[in-house]
């Protein structure tokens, strides 16, 4: 059991309701609940992967609906991290999903290796923004010229990457810092077309790390 899952699961009690989300450590936390027979548990995930990994360790874990259930915790991984809790998860492409976890949910907690916990998001972890396919060159158009963007390509041949709804993911990079973010994700947010984007501003409630070879909860504030 890793460090990181250990401090996750004390938090997990009996009757409670918990998503999980993506992620190496959120996996390695539901490999370890599949061996800690915590009664009563109702689980949930915005994430196909850690469905189905759930599903191997004889966990039953539930899809996200429409009608979104009342969380106790939601845990999920992370790609960076600031001093002020804003959060870059751009990895997945899951970030919609993920989002509705986190606004539903009493603490939003992030496992996460300490390098990735800096005082700026680091500069090589895009903003991704999920995007329908009829609106994409609207979109690239919309995106100020000081950035660079890519569109995410999918692991079969030639096709584009895809959101679980079916939507296309751009990655936008800054030339050199994330220091202007927030406008910036404000504003594309506004464009027709855009969906979410992977900026977690003001959602994270703590995250889960380790060091000097102890994991520690970090809260906000």
């Amino acid at each position: 059991m890793s460090l990181i899952s250990q401090k996750a699961l004390s938090k997990i009690k009996p009757n409670m309701s918990i998503s999980l989300g993506g992620g190496s450590n959120v996996l390695n936390l539901a490999k370890d609940l599949s061996q800690a027979h915590i009664s009563n548990l109702m689980l949930y995930s915005p994430s196909e992967i850690t469905q189905a990994k759930c599903k191997q360790f004889g966990l039953k874990v539930l899809p996200f609906s429409e009608k979104s259930p009342h969380l106790d915790l939601a845990f999920d991984g992370c790609d960076s991290i600031d001093k002020n809790f804003n959060a870059l998860k751009s990895g997945g492409g899951i970030h919609l999903f993920e989002k509705l976890a986190a606004e539903n949910t009493e603490e939003y907690i992030l496992l996460l290796p300490a390098e990735r916990f800096r005082d700026e998001l680091s500069p090589t972890i895009p903003l991704c923004l999920e995007v329908v396919p009829a609106c994409l060159e609207n979109v690239i158009n919309s995106i100020p010229e000081e950035y660079d963007y890519k569109i995410r390509l999918g692991k079969a041949v030639a096709s584009f990457a895809r959101s679980p709804l079916g939507n296309i993911l751009i990655d936008i990079y800054p030339q050199t810092s994330w220091n202007n973010i927030k406008k910036l994700n404000s504003f594309l947010l506004k464009q027709n077309g855009v969906v979410s984007s992977s900026y977690f501003e003001g959602i994270v409630t703590s995250i889960i790390t380790e060091t000097k070879n102890k994991a520690v909860e970090i809260k906000k504030g």
